[in-house]
């Protein structure tokens, strides 16, 4: 058990006694609850100093790594490693943070074993992307294993420290010197490679710079020398993992050591290397929710990253604050499929109802390039895309241990506009990624050709120079780039950027349909490329495929700022917009939290500020926001009401989080003020109404989706009794009345619409008199200002000759 949950005296960070439970978690870290992790004040890569009795050894702790809630007195720690330590399952422990850690310079570590040399050979890309995701603490002769993939794992054994220290920390620019572990019999093959053990690995600006080198000149030697250099490499950040080559030199060593050998495996080197990155386990056949906010595989991208920028996808967990603060990007290829919706989907059933003119339209042949983005969701294509995942650890354990039976996506994706408007993926949609199950083929011509002008002293041999830059920045030989037939690229012409046609012509094997093509600088001295100047003739389509909402911001409004912010903070809360909130999930997820109704005469502005409350959702949480419309449902069947809920309410699951709006909610679920009409017609349509929209909301509670709902009406009892009683479940927990403005109210309210209509600067207006208009106007609401404005505008320009919005601020 814990025996303390204070500090103790003498411990400079906190201590405490825990049981050691083991795990099959592949890393070297400590994985402890959050409470224990808040009593001891830990830091992020902090070390971490465990005694029980024998001489102590140190871990480290990372934030982002999930603890399996085994209990608050529980430290869980891989088999592997506890068993190295000579520790025990079940064996209690102290554990002390430690207030000093040293950087380490240089480490020297050596292979446990001539097996183990073997594999770190056979494995050298895996261990180069995964090494600091699993180790940070060292300290001399300590064993840890290091994994090479899911089931294979090696030990390597910590030889020394520099500076000397009783523990260290590794760090991205850390020098490791590796001693082969070689079998009798291979000590001649190793004899020519003697400097390896003497030869760091830096990890830091050096090494970028001569891994590339090695890499696009492909060394014939094994003699490897380390140039410093104070220039930082352009190579880009998202390809180069956040551990450095370390292994990718010991690989260039092995792999490129015989001319020979070069010359009869054209293409293997990158052919192998798309097969490495396929093999990592990555969160396939899952959905994942198309979002505006950037991760930070793209917020740290370098300026000259055009690739990434508008060819990749980057994937990242919900919970973007909480996975690592120093993350790793792991980079595979997918392919991108989006899923319908359930109105595109129902839509999709409307069309395969063929009128007699639509099957003569089936029965002749189609014209790819006339099918409209309707027609393409009928048969969703999958685009082969680069993908770059960021915190691959938090979306696997919210595969792994997340117990929400509501839980629908993984995670968030972002796609650079251009590539989601090419593929007809409007925002909030929801796609599926999986696997590339085809080995690519090398082609061996290519088409370049131009989609908009370029300027006219562009010569062939400039865009070819173009294309060449852009693809060693979009590829190592370690990610070979994999594209399809056709791809729009963007290439910097004259410090513009181009959209370019890149079109496979032939390739060196027999093509299969739906074929994918691998490139890297290497193979382009095989590959033709023919450049035409004159650009594309394409059909332009200007259609939205966003949905944009046309309404005003908070700011924008006057006179009902703390109703605002009051509200905007309701809605903000049920979509876990704030840490609090997040940490809060299961009690505030939604409409746990309750709904929000904004009430108020007519009118007042209820509707005005219910919108501009899903604007401001819109663009601040990212929601997704279902607008119904209770005007055009009065009078309407019971069964289209219902319809006409339900679908909001399931696009609004699907698209989450999101906003449900419900505007005069109060004309289909509203109360008869005539008691004799309580049994009319529209009394019972009303309670069944109220009845449907009440068992909506209880099965979205039990589901605990992020879902918010906004209603509007005219007062709380203008509503069906069943949505505002205070027995049962309380629909609405946050209720906002909108008051008659007083007079500073109507000059803000007045401000605001004069600026709106004119959009401009109010202080031109020096001679107009708010406070005296005000003053004048009482008992108008926020209506009577929008109207009386139209007016003054429109009288103005009935009497002066007047045609522009400047001409008004001078009258």
């Amino acid at each position: 058990m814990m025996w303390s949950g204070e500090r103790l005296a003498g411990a400079g960070g906190g201590e405490a006694a825990v049981t050691v439970a083991f795990t099959n978690a592949r890393d070297c870290f400590l994985h402890l609850p959050r409470s224990l992790v808040s009593q001891l004040h830990l830091l992020q890569n902090q070390a971490i100093e465990v005694t029980w009795g024998h001489q102590p050894v140190f871990l480290s702790w990372v934030q982002g790594r999930h603890f399996n809630n085994q209990g608050e007195n529980v430290a869980e720690i891989n088999r592997q490693v506890g068993q190295k330590l000579g520790l025990s399952n079940g064996e209690q422990v102290f554990l002390k943070p430690c207030s000093h850690v040293i950087s380490c310079q240089q480490v020297e570590v050596e292979p446990l074993s001539a097996d183990d040399w073997e594999i770190l050979e056979l494995h050298a890309v895996s261990l180069e992307q995964h090494l600091l995701d699993q180790i940070r603490i060292v300290f001399p002769k300590a064993i840890f294993p290091v994994w090479v993939d899911q089931q294979t794992y090696i030990f390597i054994q910590i030889v020394t420290l520099i500076p000397t220290a009783t523990y260290g920390r590794l760090e991205t620019d850390t020098k490791l010197l590796i001693q082969p572990k070689t079998r009798q019999a291979k000590e001649k093959t190793f004899s020519k490679a003697d400097n390896t053990c003497g030869t760091f690995h830096n990890y830091g600006k050096d090494e970028k710079e001569l891994t590339k080198e090695l890499q696009t000149k492909q060394l014939q030697s094994n003699t490897i020398k380390v140039t410093r250099s104070n220039k930082i490499d352009s190579a880009d950040i998202i390809d180069s993992p956040s551990i450095p080559s370390l292994w990718t030199l010991i690989g260039s060593i092995f792999s490129f050591g015989s001319e020979k050998k070069q010359e009869t495996s054209w293409g293997i080197t990158e052919i192998n290397a798309f097969k490495n990155m396929q093999s990592k386990v990555v969160p396939l056949y899952n959905i994942f929710r198309v979002c505006k906010s950037q991760p930070p595989s793209i917020c740290n991208a370098p300026a000259n990253s055009v690739f990434h920028k508008h060819s990749a996808i980057h994937i990242f967990p919900w919970d973007q604050e909480y996975f690592d603060v120093e993350p790793s990007f792991t980079v595979t290829y997918g392919k991108l499929v989006k899923l319908l919706s359930p109105k595109q989907q129902q839509n999709k059933t409307k069309q395969n109802v063929l009128s007699p003119e639509k099957e003569k339209q089936m029965s002749e042949p189609v014209d790819q390039k006339r099918i409209s983005p309707i027609h393409s969701q009928e048969a969703p294509k999958a685009c082969v895309v680069k993908v770059v995942w960021n915190g691959l650890e938090e979306l696997k354990n919210a595969i792994k241990y997340t117990t929400k039976v509501e839980a629908l996506h993984v995670g968030k994706v972002w796609i650079p506009d251009d590539l989601r408007k090419r593929l007809n993926i409007e925002m909030h949609a929801v796609v599926r990624i999986t696997p590339v199950e085809i080995t690519p083929i090398i082609p061996r011509s290519l088409k370049l050709q131009p989609r908009e002008n370029l300027p006219k002293d562009i010569s062939e041999e400039d865009i070819k120079t173009v294309f060449y830059s852009w693809l060693q920045q979009s590829t190592l030989t370690t990610l070979p780039l994999i594209i399809s037939e056709e791809e729009h690229i963007k290439l910097g012409i004259k410090d513009e950027l181009k959209e370019f046609s890149l079109n496979i012509v032939h390739s060196w094997e027999k093509e299969k349909e739906k074929n994918i093509f691998l490139l890297s600088t290497n193979l382009l001295q095989k590959i033709t490329i023919q450049v035409l100047l004159e650009p594309m003739v394409k059909e332009e389509n200007n259609e939205e495929i966003d949905f944009i909402l046309p309404f005003l911001k908070l700011n924008c409004l006057g006179g009902v700022n703390s109703l605002a912010v009051s509200s905007l903070e309701h809605i903000t809360h049920s979509l876990l917009g704030r840490p609090l909130s997040q940490q809060l999930m299961s009690l505030v997820a939604g409409l746990r939290n309750g709904a929000l109704l904004l009430t108020g005469g007519k009118g007042s502005g209820k509707s005005t500020l219910a919108k501009a409350i899903c604007k401001e959702a819109f663009d601040i949480l990212d929601a997704y926001v279902e607008i119904v419309d209770c005007k055009a449902l009065r009078g309407k069947r019971l069964e289209n009401i219902q319809k006409t809920l339900e679908a909001a309410f399931s696009e609004a699951v699907w698209r989450q989080p999101s906003v449900v709006l419900l505007d005069d909610l109060d004309l289909v679920v509203g109360l008869p003020a005539p008691p004799e009409q309580e049994l009319g017609p529209e009394a019972m349509q009303s309670q069944r109404v109220a009845h449907a929209l009440n068992d909506m909301i209880k099965e979205f509670i039990s589901m605990g989706s992020l879902v918010a709902l906004i209603a509007t009406s005219q007062s709380q009892h203008s509503l069906h009794p069943l949505l505002v009683s205070a027995q049962g479940i309380h629909v609405f927990q946050c209720i906002q009345h909108i008051q008659p403005p007083d007079q500073e109210q109507r000059c803000e309210i007045l401000h605001n619409v004069i600026k709106n209509k004119l959009d401009c600067d109010m202080n031109k207006f020096t001679h107009l008199d708010l406070q005296h208009i005000a003053k004048e106007t009482e008992g108008f609401v926020a209506r009577d200002f929008t109207v009386l404005v139209d007016r003054a505008i429109h009288s103005c320009l009935s009497h002066q000759n007047i045609s522009t919005r400047e001409g008004i601020f001078y009258l």
